[in-house]
């Protein structure tokens, strides 16, 4: 006698994540974080000089510039509401997630890319942005 066992076999469903499109220097600081990621053997913490960004902005080294950046940072990090989510082996009906952790200090960056939000917008966003 042959028994089949009915598998859940979780369904990747795209999903419109984003409630509304990133400015341009966030998503010009969103991509630089991202192909840092990538270049630095997709090691999700980094430290990054405060320059460096600031240079990649057109900015003037200040405490504006500074402030600048942290409203860029604090507006990629809206939590985005992820239906159906699996990371690892758990699965979430309404998952919210975020884009990063940081800390500003004096002269860096130090910043932890979310593994959630990197997989949602490579396999859950229908308005994926990062590798474009």
């Amino acid at each position: 006698m042959i028994i089949l066992l009915a598998m859940d076999i979780h369904q990747i469903e795209k999903q419109a994540l984003l409630s509304e499109p990133f400015s341009p220097d966030a998503l010009k600081l969103a991509r630089a974080l991202y192909h840092t990621y990538i270049n630095n053997d997709e090691e999700t913490s980094m430290e990054i000089k405060l320059h460096t960004i600031i240079s990649l902005l057109g900015l003037q080294s200040s405490k504006k510039a500074i402030e600048y950046i942290k409203e860029l940072l604090d507006e990629l990090n809206e939590p985005l509401a992820v239906k159906n989510f699996k990371f690892y082996s758990d699965i979430y009906e309404l998952r919210f997630i975020t884009f990063c952790k940081y800390t500003l200090l004096e002269e860096t960056l130090e910043i932890e890319l979310s593994e959630e939000y990197l997989l949602a917008e490579s396999h859950y966003m229908v308005d994926s942005f990062l590798s474009n």
